[in-house]
C-alpha cells in the first residue's frame, strides 16, 4: 500500500510540476518591429487584441497566415505551437478554414 501511495504521490508531484513549466511559458519581443509585436499578439489568444495589432499595423489577415513568420514557422505553425486558445485564434486568421482543414486531416487520418 505505501508504493501505490508514493507512485501516485509522484506521479501527481510530475504532472504539477509539468504544468507549472507550461505555464511560464512567456515570449518576449526582442525588437520592436511590427511582425515581433503581431506574432506576439497572436499567442495572447485574444482576437480584440490581434485584430486591433493588425488594424495599427495596416495588414490583412491574407498578409498575416501567408507572408508573416516568427522564428521561421509561418503564422498558424507558431500560434498552434505557443498560443493560448490556438485554434480560436487561428480561425480567425484563416476565416474558419483552420478547423476545417483540421478535420479532413483527422477523417483522412482515420480510414
Amino acid at each position: 500500500m505505501k508504493t501505490l501511495t508514493k507512485t501516485i504521490a509522484a506521479t501527481l508531484l510530475s504532472f504539477a510540476v509539468l504544468g507549472a513549466a507550461h505555464a511560464d511559458q512567456e515570449l518576449i519581443p526582442t525588437d520592436n518591429e511590427a511582425g515581433t509585436k503581431l506574432c506576439v499578439t497572436a499567442t495572447t489568444g485574444s482576437v480584440l487584441k490581434m485584430n486591433k495589432a493588425m488594424k495599427l499595423s495596416k495588414v490583412t489577415k491574407r498578409y498575416v497566415t501567408e507572408k508573416v513568420t516568427c522564428n521561421g514557422q509561418d503564422m498558424v505553425a507558431f500560434v498552434e505551437q505557443y498560443g493560448a486558445k490556438a485554434e480560436k485564434m487561428n480561425n480567425f486568421l484563416t476565416n474558419g478554414k483552420y478547423s476545417e482543414e483540421r478535420n479532413v486531416i483527422a477523417s483522412v487520418n482515420n480510414q
